[in-house]
């Protein structure tokens, strides 16, 4: 995993609690062992299967240095301790090296249980736990938008799945972590809203849009354009839902799993009015979209879920 463990194996995990501290070996976090999930914008993603975590580790260009990032990192963990944003578990600084600690979610992400490996090993999803997913992302969105930030980069692959299907939004604030010479976010074609050419241009109104997506994926099971790291080119789910609307049945749209739902007393109305929010928040002038706040009422009002 890193080039030089044993540059590193001096410094140590700072926890932000007594649960697991001292029973992880640097060494074997850095270790061959440690599984690839993904590489971002900020970094590349590893699971630690003997701990069941996966560190973050953080690119070094443009990071803040040691004082400004350690007082950084404690500052975020505390700012950002919503129920539905992946804790941070742990984190190491070194001069050549910084890595963030999370618990993994044994289901992975989203966009693995939705798509699979390129098409196979879907999990089928229910309406409840679509729906519950819809609600805790949106309450996660709507939380980092009443602290005054935005996301930037919401996706299913971003969203993280425990064995009970509760939802955990990450790669959040992590700019923050960063000088001015920051990464810049890899955005994915198929979420992005048409006003954002780069990512500089990323706002709040424009994560309204994502979700949007987000939400057309889930009632759809479609991979948006480019979404997937595969041979598949995905769909441009705004634009295909809405010619859908005028070429077949509406129950043609959400699916095939959904299907035995449609006709079942007060779903079938629940996911048509999803999707008719889906289409609010995909419009394509931003003052058009809802707040995000406004989003997460209308799924608690829509949806007969526990939340």
């Amino acid at each position: 995993m890193a080039s030089s463990p044993t540059d590193v194996i001096e410094s140590k995990l700072v926890f932000f609690s007594e649960d697991g501290s001292g029973e992880y070996g640097l060494e074997e976090l850095l270790g061959s062992s440690a599984e690839v999930l993904g590489k971002g914008t900020f970094g590349t993603s590893y699971k630690v299967p003997k701990y069941a975590v996966v560190v973050k580790r953080l690119k070094i260009i443009g990071c803040l240095s040691e004082m400004e990032f350690i007082e950084k990192v404690k500052e975020l963990r505390s700012q950002f301790l919503h129920q539905n944003l992946l804790p941070l578990k742990a984190f190491c600084y070194h001069p050549n090296e910084r890595f963030l600690l999370y618990d993994y979610m044994h289901m992975g992400s989203l966009a693995f249980v939705l798509h699979g490996n390129g098409g196979a090993n879907k999990t089928p999803l229910t309406w409840e736990v679509r729906c519950s997913i819809a609600y805790r992302v949106a309450s996660a969105i709507q939380y980092l938008h009443s602290q005054h930030i935005f996301h930037g980069n919401v996706r299913s692959s971003n969203v993280f799945l425990t064995s009970s299907f509760d939802a955990y939004l990450s790669e959040y604030a992590l700019a923050q972590l960063f000088s001015d010479t920051k990464p810049i976010p890899n955005l994915v074609i198929g979420y992005c809203a048409p006003e954002v050419t780069n990512a500089h241009q990323v706002s709040q109104k424009s994560d309204v849009y994502s979700f949007g997506v987000l939400l057309f994926e889930l009632l759809t099971g479609k991979a948006p354009t480019n979404a997937l790291n595969v041979k598949e080119k995905g769909t441009d789910l705004p634009n295909w839902v809405r010619s859908m609307f005028q070429e077949k049945p509406l129950i043609d749209v959400f699916d095939n799993v959904l299907h035995g739902y449609y006709n079942t007393s007060g779903i079938g109305e629940q996911m048509v009015q999803l999707l008719q929010l889906a289409l609010c928040c995909t419009f394509q002038y931003p003052n058009r979209r809802p707040s995000m706040a406004a989003v997460t009422n209308q799924i608690r009002e829509t949806c007969s879920f526990e939340t």
